[in-house]
């Protein structure tokens, strides 16, 4: 027998005060949204508080699928929505038909908004040899040797590239010097620097090899032709965790 085509996208109309997810639990899917209007919810231990409204155009649930994490906010409807499902299979093949360091993008952007947020970020972690040995790496090819206690960057630095991590750790200190406050500490597998290097903005913290490591160093021309690349829906979304990401950095440095 000849085998049935997948089922296509399913499309939904939500009454208002439906709830499309809490915060907190594991997530499946995400939905575009056509029309309608919902609230972002975030609760800290400080209470609920209103992140923002999203309407026609939005994709809401989407992090959870990309980064295997938990859902970061409740999102619930203000008015009668119609929306199209997305499984997280459906955002599993646009990932696959994107530029390598895509995913590491996305996955790196989504962890600063955790963070952002007060809540737990989903780090990569793993060996990034597979990145590298993809047919398109070849816009990527400045691997390089790092001592124990080499600084890549420090506050106030503008960057001109990021960091891949091959092999070795590399610890992230409050201030200037590499005697301050570790507050973060990568491994391979994972990306360092980008936000940075996505956002505009200079960095507040020194990150530091805490052992030898070796590294793929990634210029902004990889990033900018790797946005380019993504399917339209992960371009947009990544643009938005920029934009996002940019004004929270601006509100913070204005003391706002």
């Amino acid at each position: 027998m000849p085998q049935s085509d997948p089922p296509g996208p399913k499309r939904h109309s939500m009454p208002a005060g439906m709830v499309f997810m809490r915060q907190g639990e594991r997530g499946d899917r995400a939905w575009l949204i056509e029309s309608g209007e919902l609230e972002i919810l975030l609760t800290t231990p400080t209470g609920t508080r209103r992140l923002g409204t999203v309407g026609k155009g939005a994709v809401v649930g989407e992090m959870a699928l990309i980064d295997d994490g938990e859902r970061s906010a409740t999102v619930r409807s203000l008015t009668e929505v119609t929306c199209v499902e997305v499984t997280r299979e459906a955002f599993r093949g646009l990932l696959k038909r994107s530029p390598p360091l895509a995913s590491y993008i996305l996955q790196g952007l989504i962890a600063a908004i955790r963070r952002d947020y007060g809540l737990a970020a989903t780090e990569r972690i793993g060996n990034a040899v597979d990145f590298r040995s993809t047919t398109s790496f070849q816009k990527v090819v400045d691997r390089r040797m790092f001592r124990e206690g080499y600084v890549f960057y420090s506050p106030n630095e503008p960057l001109s590239a990021a960091y891949l991590i091959q092999s070795g750790r590399v610890g992230v200190r409050r201030g200037f010097g590499t005697l301050g406050e570790e507050i973060a500490s990568f491994g391979p597998g994972q990306l360092f620097g980008e936000i940075f290097l996505l956002t505009g903005q200079t960095p507040d913290v020194t990150a530091v090899a805490s052992a030898g490591s070796i590294c793929e160093v990634i210029d902004k021309k990889s990033f900018d032709d790797a946005l380019s690349g993504m399917p339209p829906i992960l371009k947009s979304l990544a643009r938005i965790y920029i934009a996002q990401l940019t004004k929270s950095a601006r509100r913070e440095s204005s003391g706002g």
